[in-house]
């Protein structure tokens, strides 16, 4: 497949992962999903921590840990349990990279599709870069020796 998707290749995909997520609904308790950062995911007030903004999250699916599903053509629409608290979560499909059972008898793995930013949003949104001062010479460095004692 080319890095390049038609319009019709991309609602293709994201009603293939509709349908796909659809059935895990409907003949897995609980499952999880694989989604990658996605300038359209919204995780409640929650968001994406840490490493989430790299790699992404696994969010899990089942009667426990949801409490409202709504499944649109371009995005699903969840409230997740995290911990105590019940987040808000729009997933895109395109941001749907896994989906897996509990037991993983069943794993497909999926394109995401990567959104390109404008470089001037990217710009104007990003913080100033700090640049760390320089250290040389040895200064006050304590080295640390782990090993055991040394007959001298």
């Amino acid at each position: 497949m080319s890095q390049n998707l038609t319009q019709e290749e991309i609602t293709t995909l994201r009603e293939f992962k509709r349908d796909l997520f659809n059935l895990y609904w409907e003949r897995f308790g609980v499952f999880y999903i694989h989604v990658m950062p996605h300038p359209k995911l919204e995780i409640g007030k929650r968001g994406l921590l840490n490493a989430e903004k790299e790699s992404g999250i696994v969010l899990v699916f089942g009667d426990k840990a949801v409490k409202v599903l709504d499944s649109k053509p371009d995005y699903l629409f969840a409230e997740l349990q995290f911990g105590s608290a019940w987040e808000p979560t729009v997933i895109p499909w395109d941001a749907v990279f896994r989906i897996y059972d509990k037991f993983q008898n069943s794993a497909t793995q999926l394109r995401f599709l990567q959104v390109e930013v404008a470089p001037g949003a990217e710009e104007s949104n990003a913080k100033p870069k700090v640049t760390k001062p320089e250290i040389t010479g040895d200064g006050n460095v304590i080295r640390v020796d782990f090993g055991g004692k040394r007959n001298e």
